[in-house]
């Protein structure tokens, strides 16, 4: 990808459908101004960008025109209409039928043309498709007529070869629904129709129990009245409505911004239609005073009039040029950025940001009507309730005023967003308001993301943050931990987060929903990026997880940040509630990580670099985990409580060794295993390590005892533990480590075994190595026994000749035990016996 291609790309993603200053592209993708304007210029010439304005120029991603982008609301009130309307057009094999709701000239045969040219341009149809449009009022009471009309369209449309017609039935409202339910039973029943439908009716509350078109599957279109589309939409029908006034008469014709806002907020019984009447009228009155002047005058304030030009074309720049100049938008929209950024910047509380805010909503309640409010305002208290106060627990005042004062912040910052660019004033603002209000700026712009997420992009969008916010802030930013859960599962996670954010009356915690499958690096994609939307300043993270490695995900997260950390795994709702009131109170982090190791014998926790924040020694055996306990049990009763005693299995043992530094093992004094763990990972570790078979050599004994008094343990207590080990080493030891089998029948058959190793290989074992491996092969059985785990067999083509050998040998060895014990001894054991007789048998 080269650079032009790669500012491309920026400005798609960052700006989809905004406009932007050359010194925002170039900001974006960090070149100066001067080469990102080349670029820019190229891209325009390239067909990729639009540009328009001057001082400052503009710039926009440059969409391919679909027939509905010529709909006064494509990317507003339709938007979502028109999304529904494609679905129906591209659905396999004939489409789907389309509903189309509204009253009485709210535009419904003009949008269901749209929807037939959109079949065309996308190639669905031919040009040669038929559109029949059908008015069931002259077809009252004469089913059977419309029915036979139905049935010419349909051969016709098979005539011509067309793939498929389409035929529009409006005002179904005039059948009764006896024929309503005969009409949609005749085309349902039509075999291999050709023909495509849609049906209008101005029957705007249809309800599945009492309507036959919801009984039918089909796209419902529903468009709203004129009162209730946005002002700039209204302006835009106004302005288009003058224009072809304008052309008509050829004359030009100026307007009174106040005559502009009348007209916008007159409630039209007939909704759009009755606007163009109302316009031409209007027209018509002026003409006839006007008819040897070369422009018509509409309204008194001739020196700040808005001028209509006949035959331009520039529709939506003549639109956005109006709103400005009705509403002042650029320059009041400019004081209050600043105004904003300033007051952030300095500290000042958020009733500081909401008087400036409410300020300049005064100028847009002028032009705002009620039923826009009505309509806007409940579904923001819906959003906001279901994306802000059921997870996260904040709630909002109930009042109609502040929903309706949130509705109008809305009102404007969509008028902002269509009507000016993005630019660096308002980016200002989005960065102050993130770095003052870190935890509400992610709670809103979850909110956001959830309405529309292109308005995350837009800072305009964030103006009705200092409303929404006002009363909560104070409370969500006193939360100076950041506490998230992790869970597998469609729910789990976000359920428990519910539950504690609700009971708790504030968000504290963020909930992340995983699949079964996924991996750690994923996981840990989720906690940086939420991480890096919260505060740097916090006391630390909190991370609750339901299943997998406490140390790895502890390492891994630590990677992404340098605050304190906790986590803990095996999460329950009481766990994530009792940290979630920890929280609230603003306990310590010390005592939020101590009270996390408290939650039973199934949860762990760890809050600390490293194997352990406590002197320690590892204790691991080749045997396995139970041999490890054993010997941790026997440390414990003998050795202060003050040193602890880590068991692990050798497995991990060598993974721990061999992928963490000396760092990791700062607190780790001493290593007992069975084995030269040491020789195995082939490096210096700077541990001592002793093999707890060796106690029974002066030297190495000695070594553990200095090891030990260095640690504060006293030489009566080492000189017990060493006896104790010596003791639970010897043949007694073994035999009193058996449970369920006759110690003397296994060791019998273990002496048999250890022979043919020796037999075979011409080698002669010591006492120490002997006893190790009664030890180990002992207990190995008795474990296979008592359980009947598989384990992945190891493929035997990847190993060396000696150990093929081996492995070949040993399976006719353990022959007679598997039989005697009904056992199968796995690959994984004899690859562990093969490391401990390496040495002894090839030295």
């Amino acid at each position: 990808m080269n650079a032009i291609e790669k500012l491309y790309a920026v400005i798609a993603q960052q700006f989809p459908n905004g406009r932007i200053t050359t010194n925002q592209a170039a900001h974006a993708i960090g070149l100066t101004r001067g080469v990102t304007s080349s670029y820019l210029s190229k891209l325009e010439k390239q067909g990729q960008l639009e540009k328009s304005g001057s001082r400052p120029v503009y710039w926009q991603i440059k969409h391919k025109k679909n027939a509905f982008d010529n709909l006064i609301g494509s990317y507003g009130s339709l938007k979502s209409n028109i999304k529904n309307a494609i679905e129906a057009i591209v659905y396999p094999s004939h489409g789907l039928p389309v509903l189309i709701t509204g009253s009485h000239g709210t535009g419904k045969l003009l949008f269901a043309h749209a929807i037939y040219n959109e079949a065309i341009r996308r190639k669905i149809l031919t040009e040669k498709a038929i559109f029949k449009l059908i008015d069931c009022e002259d077809y009252r009471n004469q089913l059977n007529v419309l029915k036979r009309e139905l049935k010419t369209i349909s051969t016709q449309s098979n005539k011509i070869k067309s793939e498929d017609s389409y035929v529009c039935i409006k005002n179904l409202q005039a059948f009764k629904p006896v024929d309503q339910h005969g009409l949609f039973t005749y085309i349902m029943q039509q075999p291999d129709s050709t023909v495509r439908y849609i049906f209008s009716t101005t029957n705007t509350n249809l309800s599945l129990q009492d309507n036959i078109y919801l009984k039918n599957a089909m796209v419902r279109i529903d468009l709203l009245d004129l009162d209730s589309r946005p002002f700039h939409e209204k302006v835009a029908f106004i302005i288009m409505f003058l224009q072809q006034q304008a052309d008509q008469i050829n004359k030009k014709i100026l307007i009174s911004p106040s005559e502009l806002i009348k007209l916008a907020k007159l409630r039209q019984a007939d909704n759009i239609r009755g606007l163009q009447n109302t316009i031409k009228l209007l027209v018509a009155s002026a003409y006839a005073r006007s008819l040897k002047m070369n422009q018509l005058v509409i309204g008194l304030d001739v020196n700040h009039a808005i001028s209509i030009i006949p035959n331009q074309n520039l529709l939506q720049t003549s639109i956005t040029r109006v709103v400005n100049n009705i509403l002042q938008l650029n320059s009041n929209s400019h004081t209050l950025l600043t105004q904003l950024t300033d007051s952030l910047n300095h500290g000042e509380p958020i009733t500081e940001q909401n008087f400036y805010l409410l300020k300049a909503l005064k100028q847009v309640s002028i032009i705002t009507n009620e039923p826009a409010l009505l309509s806007l305002a409940p579904t923001l208290k819906a959003a906001a309730q279901k994306y802000i106060t059921t997870p996260y627990g904040v709630n909002f005042p109930q009042n109609s005023n502040f929903w309706n004062q949130i509705a109008l912040s809305s009102i404007y910052a969509n008028l902002c967003s269509i009507n000016l660019p993005d630019d660096e004033q308002s980016s200002k603002l989005q960065e102050a308001l993130k770095n003052h209000y870190p935890r509400s700026y992610y709670l809103f712009k979850k909110l956001l993301t959830k309405i529309e997420p292109q308005y995350v992009k837009n800072s305009y969008y964030y103006l009705p943050f200092f409303i929404l916010m006002a009363s909560s802030t104070d409370k969500i930013e006193s939360v100076q931990y950041n506490a998230i859960l992790l869970a597998h599962g469609e729910h789990t996670a976000s359920s428990i987060q519910q539950v504690v954010n609700s009971l708790c009356g504030n968000y504290f915690f963020e909930a992340f929903d995983m699949p079964i499958d996924v991996t750690l690096d994923q996981i840990n994609g989720y906690v940086q990026e939420y991480l890096t939307d919260q505060s740097p300043s916090a006391n630390g993270n909190i991370v609750l997880f339901d299943m997998g490695s406490l140390r790895q995900m502890f390492r891994e997260i630590k990677k992404v940040s340098d605050q304190e950390l906790i986590v803990v795994n095996n999460v329950t709702t009481a766990m994530a509630l009792d940290i979630g009131l920890r929280v609230q109170r603003n306990d310590a982090f010390q005592s939020i990580a101590e009270a996390s190791e408290q939650y039973g014998a199934t949860t762990e926790a760890q809050y600390y670099e490293g194997l352990s924040n406590k002197k320690n020694i590892i204790v691991s055996c080749m045997s396995g985990v139970g041999l490890s306990e054993e010997v941790k049990k026997l440390i414990d009763a003998t050795l202060s409580p003050a040193l602890e005693v880590i068991a692990v299995d050798y497995k991990e043992l060598h993974t721990l060794l061999t992928n963490h530094d000396r760092k990791f093992f700062s607190n780790t004094q001493l290593i007992l295993t069975t084995t030269d763990v040491a020789g195995d990972i082939g490096a210096d570790i700077g541990i001592d390590i002793v093999n707890v078979y060796n106690v029974f050599d002066k030297a190495s004994s000695q070594k553990m005892q200095t090891v030990l008094r260095n640690c504060g343990e006293s030489p009566q207590s080492i000189n017990e533990l060493i006896d104790r080990l010596v003791r639970f080493l010897s043949i007694e030891g073994i035999r009193g480590r058996l449970q369920i089998l006759n110690p003397d029948i296994v060791i019998q058959e273990i002496q048999r075994i250890v022979s043919h190793y020796e037999d075979f290989y011409n080698v002669k074992f010591g006492s120490r190595l002997k006893l190790n491996l009664y030890m180990h092969l002992s207990l190995m059985i008795e474990r296979m026994v008592t359980s009947k785990r598989s384990t992945t067999s190891i493929d035997r083509a990847t190993l060396t000749l000696p150990e093929q050998e081996f492995f070949s040998l040993s399976s006719g060895i353990f022959q007679p035990v598997e039989q005697k014990f009904n056992i199968k001894v796995q690959d994984y054991e004899i690859a562990l016996l093969y490391q401990l007789l390496k040495d002894f048998i090839f030295g």
